[in-house]
């Protein structure tokens, strides 16, 4: 065998190495960030003889965004009021409404209507486990 039999044999035995090592060597798994506490949590309620869902979960310190499509005319329905936040924001029948709030501390946050016959929650929790309990929650028709 010459030098060059040599060589090629050589390159050979590296790249098959390099190949095995490739498909069959340790897998370091990608690091996973934190969510950011600037990233908008979006949920959709459907509010038709009540709140669906009724209680929401959510990451305590990030903002929330909640989309509430009022799938009926009554008059019960026509606001949404979160005490806690100041809010009491009307509800358009047959429209998606935005309502945007930021819970900073884990806690229960009630929600109600405008004549408090219709009840809710929002329940800020510490981590992300809060924000998975509603993953595919939602209405159907507009979610």
């Amino acid at each position: 065998m010459t030098a060059i039999d040599y060589v090629v044999i050589g390159l050979g035995v590296l790249l098959i190495a390099a190949e095995l090592w490739f498909f069959l060597g340790p897998r370091v798994a990608p690091a996973r960030s934190a969510p950011s506490k600037s990233v908008v949590q979006e949920i959709r309620i459907r509010v038709k003889d009540g709140y669906d869902p009724a209680t929401i979960f959510v990451e305590a310190g990030r903002p929330v965004r909640l989309y509430f499509y009022r799938d009926e005319t009554s008059e019960c329905s026509e606001r949404v009021v979160f005490e806690d936040f100041g809010i009491d924001q009307e509800l358009p029948a047959f429209e998606t409404t935005p309502v945007q709030l930021n819970p900073k501390e884990p806690g229960d946050y009630p929600f109600r209507c405008g004549k408090s016959v219709l009840r809710g929650g929002l329940v800020a929790q510490v981590g992300r486990d809060g924000a998975r309990a509603n993953l595919g929650k939602g209405h159907a028709k507009h979610g």
